[in-house]
């Protein structure tokens, strides 16, 4: 049996990553450089496995081919704004996306915001997709 002190023990990944943030200006600017698409991926993805469909199931709801699904959820690539808008409201979801000037300081996600939602933010945007509490007649997607 290994033991280690405190000292040895791994420290929380939350730690970790906030004080990566916080000290590596490069990792800082390559986390931020995509954080709507990365965000709005996780979304979909949460959204998608939450309703037990596949990746070709939600694309067929929404008119679009799988890999561009696969490529929504992976994050590298932020999609168009009329891209997210169509998924946001054919799946019954709603995005808030807050754009602020260069420079000020980083905004704290609201917490009306945080509920039931993936959010990130950065100096200049504040993103969150969450369900509406309301969706649209017809447009729930099926398997």
């Amino acid at each position: 049996m290994i033991t280690m002190n405190a000292a040895q023990q791994a420290r929380p990944y939350d730690e970790y990553f906030a004080e990566l943030l916080e000290s590596d200006p490069a990792f800082r600017e390559e986390w931020y450089a995509n954080v709507l698409g990365r965000t709005f991926g996780l979304a979909v993805f949460t959204y998608r496995t939450d309703q037990g469909l596949t990746q070709t199931a939600l694309g067929k709801t929404l008119g679009i081919p799988q890999s561009q699904i696969a490529r929504i959820e992976d994050g590298e690539h932020t999609p168009s704004l009329p891209t997210m808008i169509k998924v946001c409201d054919a799946l019954g979801l709603e995005l808030t996306l807050t754009i602020s000037p260069k420079g000020e300081q980083r905004r704290e996600i609201p917490t009306k915001l945080q509920r039931n939602a993936v959010c990130d933010a950065t100096d200049q945007v504040v993103i969150s997709v969450r369900e509406c509490s309301t969706k649209p007649a017809g447009r729930a997607p099926t398997q």
